[in-house]
């Protein structure tokens, strides 16, 4: 799959410079990418296959190509926050922090413009989420009215 949507922005030089520190890594059905808890050392870029995210157990979504993966938690500092698995043959682009990081110190116009494609991507992610959240309240709120209506007629 193609990544250069999502880094549109980067020039050919500083794509390049980019792919230069990525390792292809390619995953069967059912592997564990990420443990909740563990350290941040490393983000990815899902190219092919589907991911699932359990947070505490619980599967709370679903990653499609092209995605980022693991950026938050890489940038923060923080433990990774959920558990992510393989759900189909997975192909993923392992960028590691030092040698992101370093990119950033010599070229500050990759940095300002990769950022920009993290934060479209947490916004594009926060998005997905607040609609989830929505579905689910209004599904709430109809099984409480149902439970208010059981409850007035008895």
């Amino acid at each position: 799959m193609d990544i250069t949507p999502i880094l549109k922005d980067l020039t050919n030089e500083q794509f390049e410079k980019l792919l230069s520190i990525c390792i292809e890594e390619k995953y069967p059905p059912f592997t564990v990418i990420m443990e909740e808890g563990s350290q941040s050392r490393q983000m990815y870029i899902l190219t092919e296959g589907a991911l699932k995210v359990l947070f505490k157990g619980d599967n709370v979504g679903q990653i499609v190509p092209v995605s980022i993966v693991g950026e938050i938690g890489m940038f923060t500092g923080d433990k990774r926050s959920a558990k992510v698995i393989t759900i189909t043959k997975c192909t993923l682009l392992k960028i590691r922090k030092n040698e992101l990081f370093d990119l950033f110190e010599k070229d500050k116009d990759f940095h300002i413009k990769f950022q920009k494609v993290i934060f479209l991507d947490v916004v594009q992610k926060l998005n997905l989420t607040n609609k989830t959240i929505g579905k689910q309240s209004r599904y709430i709120s109809k099984i409480e009215k149902r439970f208010e209506y059981h409850e007035d007629s008895t």
